[in-house]
């Protein structure tokens, strides 16, 4: 005996209600069966996109998580070829938001991202106002910065609250009191130290690490406890 899926996709696909007395109202309900499936498809459709929505920056490795992860290849691979399409055609538009940029914007005027340089050979981008420049020039030609990458000063930094200075002679720390080193060379050279509690003179504060120097409490200098 037929399941009533199968009798009922036989009768309305081969006709058979018009052969029956009830076939006008055979044929209605058909139609009722056939509006309320295009309804389930589409409420389908909705679910999974609010479900892609909802979910797609979410690291899951489910069936569904993967199925969200396909939607959004697929989709990354519809934008970039739409954007190639306007890149072809000569016309720029915007990856974020996808609104038409003039050719020589740096940022999108409907979202403000940061647009990508397209750079020719020969030239760089200015490190001051991210415009393409000719290679090898000292001075920008659009905003005057220096092209030159001037070495940057070496700095003490604290290991305990992150204070720097680029006074090398400096062996505490200005915010916490800690002895800093100048190189990660010369903190690997000194001697590996046991922690001590030291104590304030004068407020009694205790601290069990042998780098701190200073009261956290009242600026003292601390001493070993005894």
């Amino acid at each position: 005996m037929a399941r009533l899926d199968e009798f009922v996709n036989n009768v309305i696909s081969e006709g058979l209600a018009k052969k029956t007395a009830n076939g006008d109202e055979v044929s209605n309900l058909a139609k009722v069966i056939s509006d309320e499936e295009a309804s389930i498809t589409e409420a389908y459709a909705k679910i999974g996109e609010l479900y892609v929505q909802q979910h797609s920056d979410d690291a899951d490795e489910s069936e569904l998580g993967k199925m969200v992860a396909d939607v959004k290849a697929s989709k990354k691979t519809i934008k970039d070829s739409k954007l190639k399409i306007g890149e072809l055609m000569g016309v720029n538009f915007c990856p974020t938001c996808c609104e038409e940029v003039d050719d020589d914007a740096l940022y999108c005027n409907n979202c403000g991202a940061k647009m990508p340089v397209k750079l020719l050979p020969g030239m760089v981008l200015c490190p001051h106002c991210n415009k393409a420049v000719r290679e090898g020039i000292r001075f920008c030609t659009n905003c005057g910065g220096s092209m030159v990458e001037e070495p940057k000063p070496e700095t003490k930094v604290c290991p305990n609250c992150g204070w720097e200075t680029t006074d090398l002679e400096v062996e505490f720390c200005d915010g916490c009191g800690r002895r800093i080193s100048a190189s990660k060379e010369e903190k690997e050279a000194e001697e590996v130290k046991e922690p001590k509690n030291k104590v304030c003179p004068n407020c009694g504060w205790t601290v069990f690490d042998i780098e701190t120097m200073f009261c956290d409490e009242c600026g003292r200098r601390l001493e070993e406890a005894e």
